[in-house]
């Protein structure tokens, strides 16, 4: 019985149970929909004779007044009882099967996948922690009187019958999760069992379930694809931008639909790249796709002749041409591209003249490989010391390793630039989702499509504006009071950034968008691997050493390893475009070299490239993001001499301490509100 309640079950199963129910959706996809009438009619009485079985066994702990059985004494038999409704949880998951089997997207919802993947956990941990008994009966009592209502309405109405008393049942699963929601707070405060501490894991789910309830209660997240198809149908992926490609062109039955073609678009034409065999990867020509795509084709290729030659092979049409099949390309780009830029045009000859013809290369991708090796070893070597003997030394070191494999191997990698061969490129990328947790869909989109195109502006680019209303990067952000602390508690919200990510990801993939950019060149099961990965990473990192060692000895190492390790990647990231010279930019320029110059600042040189992946050379690297980072502190040398003859601002530091200050000198000055804003402020107080 033992190991039914271990780690490694309660919380792996539910997490390939996850992958498991995306993989049979994409599977039932090129399938009909199977009748499933009768097992469900009989899974229904199944469930309605288990359910009462544990409303009748769990029922003693409910007294009067004692309603929640607060303080109830532990026994084996009430121990037995919800065990059973844990493994009842597990019975739960043919609701889903069901679901796909039918192909009924519209019933796999965001809370229904939730709900299900999660509930295992919680009853797990209890049990496992030897607190499954006492007052959490009153949890599986509710929960199992509930599934009793439940079942017997799905059993009704399984044979044609109405049930007149169908709209009461959501009210009484709410005010389930509501009465649950009090249990947990009385048991915080007149609890005297150990079971006391554990409430609060009962508060954060009960207030999780009360909100999907209320607000989001059929929402299905984008990744679901549409395999709800009627016979005979094309199934329709929700990936084809407006779920549109089972549409037929209305007007030549012979040609093929405009949204099963990839088209996009380079200075204002648009190119059918659904044939192409990218040279740099599918994953990359993936992130240009149903997009105007001009900054980041222009100032990915150090080539701009190489990458020329082959655009001119492509088939090629005008924008309205597309669009009237009913494609859509979004955003037209009017901000200043490379091409435009003269300033931009020397430096990059330069780069090729002088930095890569004398090492005989052509595109300028590929670091040596005992870079990224060195920062893999220690990584590996980092793990194997932490799942041995957790600790706060072990745990630091980790965190480190966990950021040195964030900047030092992800990040060139999925900007195409780690090594020339592109399939060991995008493996080396997958570090990203395994070693620090990130997802590298998420991040290439981010990154490539936003960031890096317009930096620092404020429309545009999301890490301008990404961390508001908790962090105040511009001026232009609306001042709240309590930003003048913000230089004090920027540091410690670094620390949550391991959170902030899988939370942000998660959206993001369930989502298929980052903010406004939509991942419309991404296919569906690249996104389902995507999750696939972060089950790994949350195997490896909380699953496996909780299993071996337990949460109490865990919980400190986990903290000082995710806030750690957090703290020094937000560090490097955020003081490269937030400092009070960067933020003076004139975009009026027109520009973009000078832009991505003004906008950025770097620190430190070979050294620092070395640890930090080519991250302190901010500007070099905003310039020619897909270049090797070994090769920036050369690129530097070129553009600063162009600068200088220009009177372009350059703004380097000697090492990141400097960078840092300034940017928590930045941070302060943000924290204070102007002269209009500190008026209106007084008006309002008095």
């Amino acid at each position: 019985m033992e190991i039914l309640v271990s780690p490694a079950v309660f919380f792996g199963l539910p997490a390939f149970w996850v992958f498991g129910v995306f993989s049979l959706v994409h599977i039932m996809m090129a399938k009909k929909a199977v009748s499933v009438k009768r097992m469900m009619q009989v899974y229904n009485v199944v469930q309605i004779v288990v359910c009462s079985y544990m409303v009748w066994g769990l029922f003693p702990v409910i007294g009067f007044p004692n309603f929640f059985g607060v303080n109830t004494e532990f026994d084996k038999r009430g121990e037995w009882f919800v065990f059973v409704h844990y493994l009842s949880k597990y019975l739960d998951w043919f609701d889903t099967l069901w679901i796909v089997l039918n192909k009924k997207r519209s019933q796999l919802s965001f809370l229904h996948i939730y709900h299900h993947g999660t509930i295992v956990s919680v009853w797990g941990m209890l049990l496992q922690h030897g607190v499954g008994s006492g007052t959490t009966r009153y949890g599986a009592w509710i929960n199992s009187l509930t599934h009793v209502i439940m079942y017997s309405h799905y059993l009704w109405t399984s044979f044609g019958f109405k049930n007149p008393f169908k709209g009461y049942i959501t009210m009484w699963q709410i005010t389930q999760f509501y009465s649950c929601l009090v249990h947990a707070f009385v048991v915080l405060f007149f609890e005297s069992t150990e079971i006391q501490g554990y409430a609060w894991i009962q508060v954060l789910y009960q207030v999780t379930m009360v909100y999907l309830f209320t607000s989001l209660m059929s929402w299905v997240p984008p990744c679901v694809p549409d395999f709800s198809a009627k016979k005979g149908e094309p199934s329709i992926s929700c990936y084809s931008f407006c779920n549109a490609d089972a549409l037929e062109e209305k007007e030549d039955t012979n040609m093929v639909s405009a949204w099963k073609q990839r088209y996009i678009v380079i200075r204002g034409e648009a190119y059918d790249i659904t044939s192409f065999n990218h040279p740099g990867g599918a994953h990359m020509i993936d992130l240009g796709v149903g997009r105007d795509a001009t900054v980041m084709y222009e100032s990915a290729h150090l080539r701009s002749d190489i990458a020329d030659k082959a655009l001119k092979v492509l088939p090629k049409y005008t924008i309205e041409e597309i669009e009237k099949r009913g494609y859509d390309f979004g955003r037209r780009e009017t901000v200043p591209t490379p091409g435009q830029s003269e300033l931009y045009q020397l430096i990059r000859k330069r780069v090729v003249e002088e930095v890569l013809k004398p090492r005989g290369m052509t595109s300028g991708r590929g670091v040596p490989m005992w870079h990224f090796a060195t920062v893999i070893i220690a990584w590996l070597a980092a793990t194997a010391w932490f799942l041995s003997r957790p600790s706060i030394l072990s745990g630091a070191v980790l965190g480190w390793c966990l950021c040195w494999v964030g900047v030092g191997v992800q990040h060139t990698a999925n900007h195409g630039g780690l090594d020339p061969n592109t399939k060991t490129g995008y493996l080396l990328g997958l570090l990203n989702d395994l070693a620090p947790g990130g997802s590298s869909v998420v991040w290439r989109y981010h990154h490539q499509v936003a960031h890096h195109a317009y930096c620092n502006d404020m429309e545009l680019d999301p890490d301008a504006f990404s961390s508001f209303p908790v962090i105040r990067l511009d001026s232009s952000q609306k001042w709240q009071p309590y930003h003048r602390f913000q230089m004090l508690y920027a540091p410690v919200t670094f620390c949550f950034l391991w959170i902030s990510v899988q939370l942000q990801d998660l959206s993001c993939l369930l989502n298929s968008q980052f903010h406004a950019v939509s991942f419309k060149g991404t296919d569906s099961l690249e996104i389902v691997f995507a999750v696939f990965l972060k089950l790994l990473h949350f195997l490896w990192i909380v699953v496996i050493p909780y299993q071996i060692h337990g949460l109490d000895v865990m919980l400190t190492p986990w903290m000082v390893c995710f806030g750690f390790g957090g703290f020094m990647l937000s560090a490097m990231f955020i003081v490269s475009h937030n400092t009070d010279h960067v933020k003076s930019y004139d975009f009026n320029t027109g520009d973009w070299a000078r832009q991505q110059i003004e906008t950025s600042t770097s620190w430190g040189g070979t050294v620092g490239s070395f640890m930090s992946g080519g991250l302190n050379l901010q500007i070099e690297h905003h310039l020619f993001p897909c270049m090797a980072h070994n090769l920036y502190p050369e690129v530097q040398v070129i553009v600063k001499e162009e600068c200088a003859k220009r009177g372009i601002r350059y703004s380097a530091y000697s090492h990141l301490l400097p960078n840092l200050l300034d940017h928590f000198k930045f941070l302060h000055q943000m924290g204070n509100p102007s002269k209009d804003e500190a008026v209106e402020t007084s008006k309002k107080i008095k």
